[in-house]
């Protein structure tokens, strides 16, 4: 893999912002790209370890340094810097050479996989924690130590969701380190479709198929669903390690599913235009994983799609319940059902609520505002800096 570096002339003397995660990038985190990518002031350079098979793609056209391509053995420079901490000559150098001003780790675990990095660099930290990072508390003597040290060492923590923030506080971190700030969505790429082209009762789910996102309620809510409005369909864009098990169950309730598995951004964004609406069932896994603030259910919102959602973790601080959609009793599936129903079944409420979330997402959760905002926080870490 070559490592990929544009630049337009304009933003050569811009300050760098190095966007760390270690494994570059999951198809469930392109949010991360498209945050970098909205940069207006400051030059996003993507840093990991490596790119995943698919990850590469997602960052096309971006500046990505991949470390493993700046070592003679990569697999005895990773080791050297995770046991002691030693950031090898030739990775120093190929991340000065893109003069940053901060390195901004998603998830607390990069946040501390990162902390050689910025002591080598002499650069702030921001850290933004998404939801499982910091929502599964283990108990892990290991674990207390290493949130510690990323909550001692980072300038600003960034929270997704006021229940992160709570989340974040309960686990130590100074109150005054935390600020609350949504990613956001592109709303001139997530647009409504054409009325015409929406189908008459499609229910959309996207997700990774693991516990948190509570699929298999969705899947026992869909035979009363389907009673009640006969052409009920359910579709579902996404994959995990339950896919099979919900797939059977599926199929033993009866229920009209179509599973797609991974779809492409481009693909969410049609299959958003063309849904009905999107159920977003997630709910507290028995590790005590909880979301932080889905990105589909903004994204959904953007696209004028009601949503109906469980209130799990920070679900119900992107919803407007009875404007935007409807928040639901936690894992009650009967409510679930009926709620469905109710929207499937009232054009005139969907309409308005159609409105109302395309309203309520571009007010909310412009990603433009939202990266503009951003570039403030940056500010400050450098200007507390004395940069």
């Amino acid at each position: 893999m070559v490592t990929a570096l544009t630049s337009s002339p304009d933003s050569a003397d811009q300050p760098a912002a190095l966007i760390f995660r270690k494994r570059l990038l999951p198809w469930s985190e392109t949010f991360i790209a498209a945050q970098g990518g909205t940069l207006e002031r400051y030059r996003p350079v993507f840093v990991g370890y490596r790119f995943l098979r698919d990850g590469a793609a997602y960052l096309e056209g971006h500046d990505c340094v991949v470390l493993a391509e700046h070592a003679l053995v990569p697999g005895l420079a990773k080791g050297a810097y995770k046991a002691l901490g030693v950031v090898p000559h030739r990775w120093r150098r190929a991340l000065e050479a893109r003069r940053p001003a901060l390195l901004h780790a998603h998830f607390g675990v990069n946040g501390f996989a990162a902390l050689p990095l910025v002591r080598a660099l002499d650069i702030p930290l921001v850290v933004t924690y998404h939801g499982m990072d910091i929502a599964i508390q283990k108990g892990h003597a290991r674990e207390h130590r290493e949130r510690s040290r990323v909550f001692t060492a980072a300038d600003r923590i960034i929270a997704v969701s006021q229940f992160i923030a709570a989340r974040l506080r309960d686990a130590g971190c100074p109150p005054e380190k935390i600020v609350v700030h949504h990613i956001g969505v592109d709303t001139e790429r997530f647009t409504p479709g054409h009325a015409t082209d929406r189908a008459a009762a499609q229910i959309l789910f996207v997700g990774r198929l693991v516990p948190k996102k509570g699929l298999a309620h969705l899947l026992r809510a869909m035979p009363h669903v389907q009673r009640a409005v006969p052409e009920a369909e359910l579709i579902v864009a996404g994959d995990g390690p339950l896919r099979a098990e919900l797939e059977a169950e599926a199929n033993h309730l009866g229920a009209r599913v179509r599973f797609l598995g991974v779809q492409p951004p481009d693909r969410i964004r049609e299959l958003m235009r063309r849904a009905t609406l999107l159920c977003s069932p997630s709910v507290v896994a028995a590790d005590g994983n909880a979301e932080g603030l889905p990105m589909t259910i903004v994204e959904a919102q953007a696209s004028g799609l009601p949503v109906v959602a469980f209130p799990s973790g920070g679900s119900a601080e992107g919803i407007v319940h009875g404007e935007t959609g409807f928040i639901v009793p936690p894992a009650d599936e009967d409510a679930l059902a009926d709620h469905l129903v109710e929207l499937l079944r009232n054009a005139d409420q969907r309409t308005r609520f159609s409105s109302a979330a395309r309203s309520h997402a571009v007010r909310n959760f412009d990603l433009r505002n939202q990266t503009a905002k951003l570039e403030r926080i940056y500010d400050e870490v450098r200007e507390c800096r004395g940069d």
